[in-house]
């Protein structure tokens, strides 16, 4: 069927309540959208009517990360969260299989002081096997997604070979990869090198313009090239819109079926 966007609602539509943004996705053209977990109760009792409603596909849901506003970005490495991590990941998966999303998007977390930065790395395998059999009992599929540590400093997977080496270590065809392209370009990488490198572990994909991380054509990333690398490496899957948009919506919307893109919507 091709490369199609998602709208990542919770970066996207932002002048609008949270479910609202679905509607304004499908009214977009999307057949996809993806988002952060949650935070309001209201928000994700409501997420699968609105969904089912517009006839709209969720391509990714990120688990609870925690406190991100006080720098958290998830906390598979601490131990003493273990009871807080299976009850999230818990109810992310149930409200995955409801909203009908096969993908979970799972921070691993930042270095801990006072903790040997082995043992958290251990911990972090160990939990992830452990998520990884529940993941595929639900048919689901945990992904991994290296953060730049320009922005996210003492992140535990900061790159993408350390997330492939991480999946290779836990064994299990429930984990795979998160590839945003500009956390890739934020430490001075190629993600088209990466693309190409990691094509069999890549779930999903998003992308946004560097710098500024703004909308495709806002900066200097060759992302056309990169969709491109993408499609010839067999990915099938949607191709998130992450980015800080400089107006309402989606606005412009012509880079969404630039004649370059192999992605349509």
């Amino acid at each position: 069927m091709g490369l199609t966007w998602s709208a990542h609602i919770s970066w996207l539509f932002g002048e609008l309540p949270y479910l609202q943004r679905v509607q304004a996705a499908q009214q977009a053209g999307f057949q996809w959208i993806e988002t952060a977990w949650p935070q309001q109760a209201a928000d994700r009792d409501g997420l699968g009517a609105k969904v089912a409603e517009q006839g709209i596909g969720v391509a990714l849901l990120n688990c609870n990360e925690g406190d991100i506003a006080s720098g958290e970005r998830g906390f598979l490495n601490d131990n003493a969260r273990r009871v807080e991590l299976e009850r999230d990941f818990l109810a992310a998966a149930e409200l995955a299989q409801h909203i009908g999303a096969r993908n979970l998007n799972l921070l691993v977390g930042r270095a801990l002081p006072d903790i040997p930065i082995a043992r958290q790395r251990w911990r972090i395998l160990d939990a992830l096997r452990e998520l990884a059999v529940e993941a595929q009992a639900r048919e689901l599929r945990i992904l991994l997604e290296p953060l730049n540590s320009i922005e996210n400093p003492d992140y535990l997977l900061a790159t993408p070979q350390a997330a492939a080496d991480a999946i290779e270590r836990c064994g299990s065809d429930a984990l795979g990869m998160l590839l945003d392209v500009y956390h890739v370009a934020r430490v001075g990488a190629d993600p088209l090198v990466a693309i190409e490198r990691y094509a069999e572990l890549i779930g999903h994909v998003q992308i946004s313009d560097f710098p500024g991380r703004g909308r495709p054509g806002s900066g200097s990333l060759e992302l056309w090239r990169m969709l491109e690398a993408l499609e010839r490496g067999g990915y099938e899957g949607s191709v998130g819109l992450e980015y800080v948009p400089s107006g309402a919506g989606v606005e412009p919307m012509t880079f969404l079926n630039d004649a370059r893109s192999p992605v349509r919507l």
